[in-house]
Parts: structure tokens; sequence; C-alpha cells
């Protein structure tokens, strides 16, 4: 438990808003000196665009890796642990890939003696399903450059045959496997709201049949869309118009991208395209500057040269398939299944009414979970087939639906669809980096760990809080911040330990697949370099780079007998403001060695905003509180490498909660009384004054909880944002007051 002198120093800071208070040991401030540069060098570099978000399924993490593996050298490591190198190889799952390119395609075809419909003819102005009067049409051949006829003299035929290239892929967010033919259903954007008054399939029997859906919903341009504004709604979700479409009996999905999402994916690629034409420049011109006889150095860059060049192939064959509108396979995000017997239960927040339900299809199996193949097709392919069958285009047909917010779904007679996918588990080759400071004397049996993970999300989607983003995940805090404390530790701990006749050996390992679900950790724990059972203690550093308040929060402490009193004592030279957690579980790498038995430390400066966003930057890391940590942590180390006695292992607690940053003000001070909290101070023009609080008002609730401790208040706001209004519940000179305020965003500082 803090002490009420740590906690009033802490509200000081947080709730006020004052600067950072801390006192710092001579010992901390001299290795601020020696250390912080070269930890601001790693973060900057390991956070930098050139490494793309550092994600296992990109080859920006082996460069990555290659770094880690040079400073662990650096350090005086012995690094030649597997096979040589310092590299525990794995395979992590990645999501999928296309199968053969026989089994990826899309066919849409018209016979040639099949007779104009009238249903086929549609004004986009019409705003009922019923048919209008039959117009014809004629395409041009710029719109028809890959599709052919397959009678020219019959303007009727159609034929529009994509295999696994530029112009479809198969989607994840389908099913694995299937091969469908059926009648094609133009059905708008694919949405059912009927508390929204819009229904995309209402008057459309779509039993069995192909889908077309465009992709977004109705009105993303306008501020007062029934669809949540120009915010993007559940409905747009491609989730919830798969799993609609299943609902109504859909036997595949064939989704068409809008042009918006096609420039910005396109943009974003090409970004991508001239970054690796820049290094690939880089390179070269480093491979011309080395003398012919440094034959070994001019191999490696000829390989990396290589690489490079087969990287931009595929980034080109990438910008091209996005000018076309082709989403990527794991774009839509993972396979939707739908119980059939949840039918009456969707996921949308508007659910079809009971009458609609009965036309749905309630014969099929109770309890059978079904998917279905989802294919992107390329936008002109699709503008093609529409047009010739209805004379009017995709775009004009987009903005009568924009401007009208009336659907205009149709059957599209006589064109039938083939839609074939075959999709395979895909794997990416990655690895730890692991350095080995050498044991001595009779400690030297045992190991000490000391871990963080190197990988991140890369560009976004798998483990993005930001979705739909397409950017640079730079993971400063997460985690090049505890990747490079780390290493300096590693420098540290050499040093330290270079000079005693008996320590136990120190393992650094800069764990891959963390984002993936801790798969590098669990990969060693189950493939270990050292017995677990002589491993006495794991340390892990995962997001230490925001020191805030002076709040070191550490994991474990209940894990091996003596944690809390050693962290206890260290943090005299340091005087963080201590939050000590017993539990061994949480979602990092420390968790898979308390799985196995070995007691952990885990290190953490808190969640942000910032988390798992393009915004976790390395110009936001607090390099002073890092260096601070950075040597606690080597004290840490030290101890557990040089005590006589192994910590014991203790059972804790599997429910845990991660500490989050406070990023929300309130603007008060706070006075603990012995069963009640009242306010002592207020910041001028802050949130509690400007709403009229008082110092002396009591605090009741927040919200809707009770408030008894200065503490509550603190964690209440953890979990509170800038700009939430929050109900303050007080006593005034007896009387209850309620009162509303608007939290600001915390100061810095």
């Amino acid at each position: 438990m803090r002490t009420l002198g740590a906690v009033c120093l802490l509200l000081a800071c947080s709730l006020l808003g004052s600067g950072r208070l801390h006192a710092e040991s001579p010992s901390a401030v001299r290795s601020q000196g020696r250390w912080q540069a070269q930890l601001r060098a790693d973060v900057v570099h390991l956070a930098s665009d050139e490494l793309r978000g550092r994600s296992v399924d990109d080859d920006a993490i082996h460069v990555a890796a290659d770094y880690v593996a040079k400073r662990l050298v650096d350090s005086g490591l012995r690094t030649d642990l597997f096979q040589g190198s310092p590299f525990q190889q794995l395979e992590i799952p990645v999501g999928a890939r296309a199968g053969a390119a026989e089994r990826n395609f899309v066919r849409i075809f018209r016979s040639a003696n099949a007779a104009d419909d009238p249903a086929s003819q549609r004004n986009p102005a019409d705003s009922s399903t019923s048919d209008s009067s039959t117009s014809d049409s004629s395409t041009s051949d710029s719109s028809t450059s890959d599709s052919s006829a397959s009678d020219p003299s019959t303007p009727e035929a159609i034929e529009i045959d994509e295999s696994l290239s530029l112009g479809m892929n198969p989607m994840s967010i389908g099913a694995a496997k299937g091969d469908v033919s059926a009648e094609l259903v133009f059905v708008g954007y694919g949405i059912t709201a009927d508390g929204l008054g819009y229904d995309d399939y209402a008057g459309i029997d779509v039993q069995d049949k192909i889908v077309a859906i465009l992709r977004k919903e109705p009105g993303m341009d306008d501020a007062n869309s029934r669809f949540e504004g120009t915010k993007t709604s559940p409905h747009a979700y491609f989730q919830t118009k798969i799993e609609n479409a299943i609902r109504h009996g859909a036997a595949a999905v064939i989704l068409i991208n809008d042009p918006r999402s096609i420039e910005a994916s396109v943009a974003e690629a090409e970004k991508k395209l001239t970054a690796e034409l820049n290094r690939l420049e880089a390179v070269g011109e480093q491979f011309e500057r080395l003398p012919e006889e440094a034959e070994n150095i001019r191999a490696t860059l000829q390989t990396r040269i290589s690489g490079i060049e087969s990287m931009i192939d595929g980034l080109r064959d990438d910008v091209e398939q996005r000018r076309l509108g082709v989403l990527q396979i794991a774009e839509a995000g993972g396979a939707v299944t739908v119980v059939a017997s949840k039918r009456s239960d969707p996921p949308n927040p508007d659910p079809p009414n009971p009458d609609a339900l009965e036309s749905m299809g309630r014969e099929s199996a109770a309890t059978e979970k079904k998917s279905i193949p989802v294919v992107s097709l390329a936008r002109d392919r699709f503008d093609f087939a529409l047009q010739a069958t209805t004379g009017f285009s995709l775009a004009e047909i987009e903005s009568e639906i924009d401007a009208t917010y009336q659907p205009h779904s149709m059957p599209l007679p006589g064109l039938i669809a083939h839609v074939s996918v075959e999709l395979k588990s895909s794997n990416a080759s990655t690895a730890n980096v692991i350095g080995e400071l050498q044991g001595r004397g009779h400690l030297a049996g045992e190991t000490v760990v000391i871990g963080a993970h190197y990988d991140h999300v890369g560009m976004g989607g798998y483990g993005s809080l930001a979705p739909g983003t397409v950017a640079i995940h730079n993971g400063a805090d997460d985690n090049a911040s505890g990747t490079s404390a780390m290493l300096a530790a590693a420098s540290l701990l050499v040093e330290r330990l270079s000079e005693l006749q008996s320590h136990r050996r120190v393992l650094f390992i800069g764990f891959t697949g963390e984002e993936r679900g801790l798969v590098g950790s669990k990969y060693y724990v189950r493939h270990p370099r050292y017995p677990l059972d002589s491993t006495v203690a794991m340390i892990n550093l995962d997001m230490v780079g925001r020191l805030h308040d002076n709040e070191l929060t550490i994991y474990g402490t209940g894990t091996g007998d003596g944690f809390e009193q050693m962290v206890d004592g260290l943090n005299q030279s340091y005087q963080f403001n201590l939050m000590k957690v017993p539990s061994g579980y949480g979602p990092s790498d420390h968790q898979s060695f308390y799985e196995a038995g070995v007691p952990v430390l885990f290190f953490f400066t808190g969640l942000h905003n910032d988390y798992h966003r393009p915004s976790d930057d390395s110009d936001k890391i607090d390099y002073g509180g890092l260096t601070r940590i950075t040597d606690m942590v080597s004290d840490v180390a030290f101890d557990l490498a040089t005590r006589e006695a192994r910590p014991r292992y203790a059972e804790t607690e599997k429910r845990v909660q991660i500490r989050r940053q406070l990023t929300a003000f309130m603007g008060v001070s706070l006075h603990d009384r012995a069963d009640h909290v009242v306010i002592s101070g207020l910041t001028s023009g802050g949130p509690a004054e400007r709403m009229g609080l008082q110092p002396g008002d009591r605090l009741d609730r927040l919200g809707k909880k009770s408030v008894r401790t200065a503490v509550d208040v603190l964690d209440l706001l953890r979990h509170r944002s800038p700009g939430d209004a929050l109900k303050v519940s007080l006593t005034r000179n007896g009387e209850p007051l309620e009162i509303e305020i608007r939290l600001d965003a915390r100061p810095s500082g």
C-alpha cells in the first residue's frame, strides 16, 4: 500500500496537472548522462518508418531482428546460441493466403441469346424495387478492356473471367473453400437497418443466389446522415454485411470497393513503394562504396538488394491491384459464420422485424454454422456488367442512393456468376533474438531472463486500435521502449557482473510475435535454451517509455518470495511511485514464463491513447524516465543474479487489470477524511471550477461509482477520456447537489 503522502503527491500531480515530481539519486543522474543518448537512438531506430511497424508478416521484422542482434553483440554478450546465431527461428500463423489460381476465380456471363428483360432496366431515380421500362445501353471500349463479349455481334452478350491475378482476390472473411454458380443480384450496400428505415434486401429474393455488395454505407459525406453522420456506423462493417447476406440466404458475396477507399489505398501502397525504392537506392550506394576485397559484406548487401528488388516487384503489382479496387485477402477481417438457430439475433443494432424472419429460411439446420465464399472483384469489371445489364453505372447508382437514402437493389436477369475460392493458412518465419551473459562460479548453472518483445502491428489491421487506418504504427512505447531498456540493461549488467566470482547467467531475449498472442515467449518456454527448472526468474519490459506522475507499475510482486521487499528496497534510490500488483498473469510475455512455473516481474508505465495507433511515436517517449527505469531494472536483475537463494514460486490471482494512464483532467486537489473525501483546492479555469465546485465540497459519487478516498477518484479517472461528461454527486453545507462537468485533456509536463 502506498502511504497517504504518496497518494497526496500523486494527486497533486495528476488531478491538478502540475509537473513531474520525483527525487533522483546521484547514481541515477550519472546514469542518465551515460545511457540516455543510446536509449534514444535505439527507440528512434526501432520506431522509424523504415521498419514499417515491425509486423511479423513484413520483411522489415528481420531488419529489426538484425538490429537487436547487433546491439546484443555490441553489449558483449555471447550470441552463438542457435547454430552459431542469436536467432531462435519459429513460424507464426498470420492468416490466409490464396490457394491454386485455378481454384480462385470470378466469372460473370450472359449468353448471347438471353433476351433483355424489363427487370434489367431500371432508373436509379426510381426509389421503388419494381421494374421500369427497358432502355438500351452500350459500353465504351475503355470500360471493357479486360473483358470480352462471347459474341461480338450481340451487344447483350457478357463474359467476365477473372482468375487469381490483378482483378480479384478471395477474402478471408468468407469460407476457406467453396464453388458456387448462381444468379447474380445487386443489393446496393447490403444493409438491413429497419430502425433507420433502410433495407437493401427489401423485396429482393437472394436465396441461394450470389449478391454483389458495395463497400461503406449511404451518405458518408453527409453530416446529417441517418447512419451516424460522417462517422462510420456498424452497418458499414464488412462483418455486418457478410452476416446479413448469410441471414438472407445468399450463396456467395462479391464485394465492390468504393472510389474514396481505392484512392486512399493506392496512395498508401505508392508510399510503401517509394520507401522501398529509396531503400534500394541507399543500399545500392552503400554496396558501390565497398572495396572489392570486402567480399562478405558485399555478399550480404547483394542478398539484401535482391530481397528489396523482389519486394518492389510485389509492391508494384499491389499498387496496380489497388488501383482496380481489389481488396487484400485479409483486409475485411477473419471468417464470419452465422448459426442458423440465431437468425433472429443479428449482430447489428437494427434487427429485422419478425415477419421478415419467416422468409429467411428457418428450415436450415438449427445448430449448423454457415459461412459462404466472399471475393473482391475489380470495380470496373462489375461496373461493365452492371451497365451492360441496366444502362446505369455504379457511380450513378451510388450517387442516387446517397442523395435519397432509398435502396436501388435489383436482380440482374440473365447474368450468372460463378465464384470459386480456396484459401490456405499462411505462416511467417521470424525469430526470438537471444544473447547470453555467461554465469560464473557455483551459481553459473542457473538463469535469469530479461525479455522484451520487439514486434508491433505494422501498417495496422491486425491488432490496431485505429480500425480502417492504413498507416505505419511505429510502436515507440510498444515496444521499442522495452527493447531499448533491455539492450541498455545488458550493457550495464555486463559491467557490473564482470568482477564477481559467482553469479547466474542472464539471458536477454527479444521476443517476436507478442502481438500475435505471446507466440515467441510461448515458443521459448516450450524450447528453452536452458532448462526452465533452473530459470529462477523472468523480468519483462513492455511499454516502459511513458512515465507520468513518476508512477511505475510492477506486476508479479507476489510470484516469488521476497519480491515485494526487494523492489521496495531498491526503489529507495529512485523514489518512483510504485504500483505493485501481485499477479503474474497479464497480456504480455511474462505470463508465458509464469504459467511454466517461473517467478516473474513485469515493468510497465501504463496504457495511453496512442496505444496500438499510428501516433505512438518516438518523440513522445520520456527518455529521462526510461533511463531511470532501466537503472532500476538492472538493479533488480543484479540482485536476482547474485543472491544465494533463488526465489520460491508462488501462485497468484489470475484476474488482473492492466493499469491505464490518466489522460482526463478534473482540476481538483483532494483530502481524505475518516470516511469520505473532500475538495481542498481547484485549478483555476479547470473543469471543476468552471462548473461551480468549491473547496470543502464532499464528493459522494462520480457517475455511478461511490467514492470514499482520493484513490477512488484517481482510479475512476483512469477509465475516462478528455471530453467525457461526468456527473458529480456531492454534499455542500449538508445539502446534496449534482453537477455535471466535462473533463479536459490532462495538461502536459
